[in-house]
């Protein structure tokens, strides 16, 4: 049975022979790694299975020692949305609420173990641009497409969903997306600050990693302390919860004892020092 996911090592040389399930052993996986989604013929749409591969997968990689993920999509898509199939015709209110297990795949995206680069090879719609727009940066070429169309189909999207979508790009745009349907390409989804590149088709693989890499490199409690913390502020708002603030306290404490945060603060002292 062919994988939903995929995820491979990115290393110099490293192809799509490389290729293993999630399941793959724990030392065959370097500090960054490429998960692919690999429905192709549906144009990577996320089914049940598809969801939970893909938690399972960032979860499986950063307890293998990864420090970074690069997601595309096999094909010409890399997402287009949610598949329609697994839509029940009459979801209860827990489904209306969470969205099957869509939204919990979105939270082991936007402030799981590991950051993750978006590599947008290609169509990028509904709940797939929101797979995007989780993901902590994103890069794109200028034939991607972007669109978010549930309102075309009946659908009132999450709150979430559009509440990540207004701190993107604003109220105004985010209307434009949600309320026409229409789609924006590359270039305009970067001047709309929904892609942080634009490269060619051929580049926007390489450039990915290349940004996942630098992540890889950072002290890695600072790293995920600080995306949690933009998390919580896009729910909350900037006056946490108590339990959010003793929580964001508490990574910031130990990101500031940790050992790869001495390193890089003696690092940076000697580079003054040196002048």
């Amino acid at each position: 049975m062919t994988p939903y996911v995929l995820v491979q090592p990115l290393l110099e040389g490293s192809g799509a022979d490389d290729a293993t399930e999630t399941t793959a052993a724990a030392d065959s996986l370097a500090k960054v790694v490429l998960v692919t989604l690999n429905s192709p013929a549906k144009r990577n749409a996320l089914s049940l299975a598809m969801c939970e591969k893909l938690s399972a997968a960032l979860t499986t990689a950063a307890a293998a020692g990864a420090r970074a993920a690069v997601l595309t999509g096999a094909g010409e898509a890399f997402c287009a949305g949610y598949d329609l199939n697994a839509l029940p015709e009459e979801p209860d209110a827990q489904w209306l609420r969470e969205h099957g297990p869509i939204g919990a795949m979105m939270r082991a995206v936007s402030e799981g173990p590991l950051p993750v680069v978006a590599a947008l090879n290609g169509a990028t719609v509904g709940a797939g641009c929101e797979l995007a727009l989780a993901c902590d940066l994103r890069v794109a070429h200028p034939g991607t497409r972007l669109q978010m169309p549930p309102v075309n189909l009946g659908l009132i999207y999450t709150p979430e969903g559009v509440a990540r979508l207004i701190a993107l790009c604003g109220l105004g745009r985010a209307r434009q997306l949600l309320l026409t349907g229409e789609p924006i390409l590359g270039d305009e989804a970067h001047g709309w600050g929904l892609v942080h590149r634009v490269v060619p088709a051929a580049q926007v693989l390489a450039t990915a990693q290349q940004l996942a890499q630098t992540l890889a490199e950072k002290p890695q409690l600072a790293l995920h302390g600080t995306r949690v913390l933009m998390e919580r502020l896009l729910r909350e708002g900037p006056l946490l919860t108590a339990g959010a603030a003793e929580e964001i306290f508490g990574l910031r404490e130990r990101a500031f004892n940790s050992a790869d945060a001495r390193a890089a603060r003696a690092a940076f002292r000697a580079r003054l020092r040196r002048g």
